[in-house]
């Protein structure tokens, strides 16, 4: 089977797309644009907990990309957690209005978990529109400093216990490929309402592990990661972080090229990182002031200040880029897929506290 062309194109667009590209609008279709924004509210939808990036990136583009949207409207931040980010998913496909008033913080994984969970991805990737991504991600699995495992391989041999949310989000499929495709003895406990439940389970002990952005545990946690309260275990992605030179990924640990294949489709939502993204049928003229907006915003100096001071990282790339990263991840070889969607068979929801209320069936 040949994967090369979808491990091309994503890492060409998380690397060399680097750049924002630049926009113009002609003044009559940007007096439009401002005319329909002016007075009204823009809804960023944040598809996890208030504690982890998401809703840290969503609440810090929100401060500063308002003065450059045509009309100037207020933007406010609304968490709509639950199935590792498919509720605030489906929420903005099907029941969000589609002019551009309500935008989505989803999951990084959004394109990759249609294709591995259909029935329950209540939406198309394809058919929505990236305004832009901030950052690029790589999920780091934290151990806590007291268990006996401290590198990845001692993993073949002593249980970790690792938090998880939703089937279609990181926290389960990252864990979940590594525990099958390495033959590593990782018991899942998921079910969990997002990352802040989760730090608080691996806390209190609960758990011995969470798998979350690393520029999450840096804006969140870095006096537990310099005192060694947490250590790295492994890191999740299609290359290592800069930070992190000496924490493996997964495919660096087997020479089976199906199984490295399998981990590098599954990492994919790491060029996507965290975006901004837009309804289906918003129209075009407002998707691309949006966009303008959001590259005016990656460039100026307030927000730059800001996301220093808090330690975030930022390195954005263009809705169009991130568009294609979509087209590219949904175009994914079937075989590939099929084999991705086996390893992921047995989710469980089985946290005790802290977890998603389970839905009522209908009589």
């Amino acid at each position: 089977m040949k994967f090369n062309k979808f491990f091309g194109i994503v890492a060409v667009a998380s690397s060399a797309l680097i750049a924002t590209s630049t926009f113009s609008m002609n003044s009559a279709k940007a007096n439009d644009v401002a005319n329909f924004y002016k007075g009204k509210d823009i809804t960023f939808i944040v598809g996890f907990s208030v504690g982890g990036s998401y809703g840290a990136y969503a609440r810090m583009l929100a401060r500063h990309m308002a003065q450059y949207v045509p009309g100037k409207p207020n933007i406010l931040t609304k968490h709509l957690q639950g199935g590792g980010g498919a509720r605030a998913a489906s929420h903005l496909y099907n029941a969000a209005p589609k002019d551009g008033t309500m935008l989505g913080f989803l999951a990084d994984s959004l394109a990759v978990g249609q294709l591995m969970f259909p029935k329950k991805a209540k939406y198309d990737a394809g058919k929505m529109h990236y305004i832009g991504r901030l950052t690029p991600v790589n999920p780091v699995l934290m151990i806590n400093k007291n268990h006996p495992v401290k590198k990845i391989e001692q993993v073949k041999t002593t249980q970790v216990i690792a938090s998880c949310s939703g089937r279609n989000n990181q926290t389960y499929m990252n864990v979940k490929a590594t525990k099958e495709l390495l033959g590593l003895k990782f018991k899942q406990v998921c079910g969990y309402a997002g990352s802040a439940p989760q730090t608080l389970a691996q806390e209190r002990g609960d758990v011995d592990a969470q798998s979350s952005a690393w520029i999450s545990w840096k804006i969140r946690a870095w006096d537990k990661i310099t005192s060694g309260t947490i250590i790295p275990l492994v890191q999740f992605g299609l290359e290592r972080e800069k930070d992190l030179p000496n924490v493996p990924l997964p495919q660096d640990l087997t020479d089976d090229k199906e199984a490295q294949a399998i981990f590098k489709f599954v990492f994919a939502g790491g060029a996507v990182g965290r975006t901004l993204i837009s309804a289906p049928g918003v129209p075009k003229d407002r998707i691309q002031a949006l966009r303008i907006a959001f590259n005016k915003t990656m460039k100026d100096p307030k927000f730059l200040a800001e996301a220093k001071k808090r330690n975030a990282n930022i390195d954005p790339i263009s809705g169009e880029a991130l568009d294609k990263i979509t087209a590219t991840v949904l175009s994914t070889d079937k075989k590939l897929v099929q084999m991705a969607g086996n390893i992921m068979k047995g989710y469980e929801k089985n946290c005790k506290r802290d977890c998603k209320k389970k839905k009522k069936k209908k009589k």
